[in-house]
């Protein structure tokens, strides 16, 4: 990767896409996050150490009920050779008052990385049980690998301040075919804090980790902060 000033911070994993708890009354928002971790994993993998990212994503209101994303992010590693460049689209819709749903396409292009580029098609469910908690199932066609990734997770919120809160995250996931691995995946978590500086800034120091349940290239400990601006 190409040498970048170690204390900005990297997106988070799997997906890594951070949103602020701002709610604004317009058709459309841009969110930037940029962000620095000490360690980058990927379902279950490990692609890299301390790593800078970067992401763009901007969101269109259909109606009431369906909105539009699209971003995409990039991530290099400092003082290593693993580069990533991402590329999405998401659908989304509110089903009810509870149940939220969303189909994703995106390109994952990797550089220096154990595992290959290649689109990847998602789906993902999510149950809103109260406004403290909610339980999530999506699955993913890698077609890169030619394989399956599955995850049941739940998430966590519990607001501090008008200006703070907690959230966590703990899930399980599933493979089928993916290079080579079928079976149970890996238990992951992570816990951050958010602080709205103000309605367009945010800054969030996160920890979190990944357990194996079945040996690949061994667990994982990170932490690291998100900036993100939304306007």
């Amino acid at each position: 990767m190409k040498p970048f000033p170690v204390f900005l911070v990297v997106l988070g994993t799997a997906c890594p896409l951070l949103r602020s708890e701002v709610e604004e009354d317009i058709p459309y928002g841009i969110e930037a996050v940029t962000g620095l971790r000490s360690a980058y994993s990927h379902r279950g993998f490990e692609l890299a150490d301390s790593t800078l990212d970067f992401q763009l994503e901007t969101e269109v209101t259909i109606n009431n009920d369906l909105s539009l994303a699209a971003g995409g992010w990039i991530a290099s590693e400092l003082g290593g050779q693993f580069e990533e460049k991402t590329g999405f689209l998401e659908l989304r819709t509110t089903l009810g008052d509870a149940f939220t749903a969303s189909g994703l396409i995106g390109y994952h292009g990797y550089s220096n990385s154990v595992i290959r580029s290649g689109f990847d098609i998602s789906g993902t469910f999510t149950w809103y049980a109260d406004t403290a908690w909610n339980f999530s199932t999506s699955i993913a066609h890698d077609c890169g690998a030619g394989g399956w990734h599955g995850e049941l997770s739940s998430h966590w919120y519990k607001r501090l301040s008008d200006d703070a809160f907690l959230s966590g995250k703990l899930g399980i996931s599933g493979t089928e075919d993916y290079y080579g691995h079928s079976g149970f995946g890996d238990l992951s978590g992570r816990l951050s804090l958010t602080y709205n500086v103000n309605t367009m800034l945010s800054v969030t120091p996160f920890a979190g980790w990944s357990y194996e349940l079945r040996h690949r290239d061994g667990n994982e400990i990170h932490a690291g902060v998100w900036l993100e601006v939304s306007f």
